[in-house]
């Protein structure tokens, strides 16, 4: 049962996605871990450790930035579907699927507006699915390359559900694998995410801080979520932060949306 208050969902600031139907979504493409057989998110990547797909809360797009451009689609169509692909063994494979029910403000002000989204289902396969082994109709979805993200259709939708329904939720198992290599990261390095400077793993407890709760975002221009050198600029405490990938917050100073990239 969740809790009366706090930054779960049904609770402030999220709402209900309300989907469409017949239900239509995204498949979208994330980093899986090198050194785990389970194609668990790439805890463990250097200079770019990643926290989506967030299976710990069930969200995507809550303590990263990945995929701004799709969050907002998803709102914006109602979209209740997001299928989830990786790369193992030189070949991609679906491995999971959310079935959204809510959306929230992001922290970012940003255009078009930051959404973070939150799952009433979350199921994960092991091991993922290979283009081969898929039903031909659903197999180019699998098998094409794309950039981030793609949309699928109503059929499309309907035949990727029945294939990962098939094959028992191995979530509990993901999430497992997941504390793994973040306690494998604290042990090398004296953090469990290097990037963000964090020591503690994502959860509910710490959600709150990343979920925007004054209304509407203001529009303050397009994410640049890209570093030519891989390095950024805090507009708090002027800190060069290194990471691949836009951080949400700045390690050194805790401020959010506050980073940069800074120029070579």
């Amino acid at each position: 049962m969740l809790a009366p208050s706090g930054p779960r969902p049904p609770n402030a600031p999220w709402l209900d996605l309300s989907p469409v139907r017949p239900a239509m979504g995204y498949a979208t493409y994330y980093y899986s871990d090198d050194l785990s057989r389970l194609p668990v998110r790439a805890v463990t990547k250097p200079g770019d450790n990643k926290a989506d797909p967030n299976l710990e809360t069930g969200t995507y797009g809550l303590f990263s930035t990945c995929a701004h451009g799709m969050r907002a689609s998803v709102v914006n169509r109602r979209y209740e579907y997001l299928f989830f692909l990786t790369r193992r063994n030189s070949q991609r494979v679906l491995t999971g699927f959310y079935r959204l029910g809510w959306f929230a403000p992001g922290i970012s002000n940003r255009t078009p507006p930051d959404y973070v989204l939150a799952a009433t289902e979350v199921h994960f396969v092991y091991p993922g699915i290979p283009a081969d082994e898929l039903p031909p109709e659903i197999a180019h979805v699998v098998a094409r390359p794309f950039r981030i993200y793609k949309r699928v259709d109503v059929a499309t939708t309907a035949a990727l559900l029945e294939v990962l329904r098939a094959k028992p939720d191995r979530s509990a198992e993901y999430l497992a694998e997941i504390d793994r290599l973040e306690r494998f990261n604290l042990f090398r390095t004296g953090q469990r995410y290097v990037g963000w400077g964090r020591k503690d793993p994502f959860g509910w407890e710490s959600a709150a801080e990343y979920l925007h709760r004054g209304g509407a975002n203001t529009v303050r221009g397009t994410p640049v979520t890209t570093s030519q050198n891989n390095t950024w600029r805090c507009s708090g405490c002027g800190e060069v932060v290194r990471n691949k990938a836009l951080l949400r917050r700045c390690p050194a100073c805790r401020a959010m949306d506050s980073l940069a990239p800074l120029a070579s």
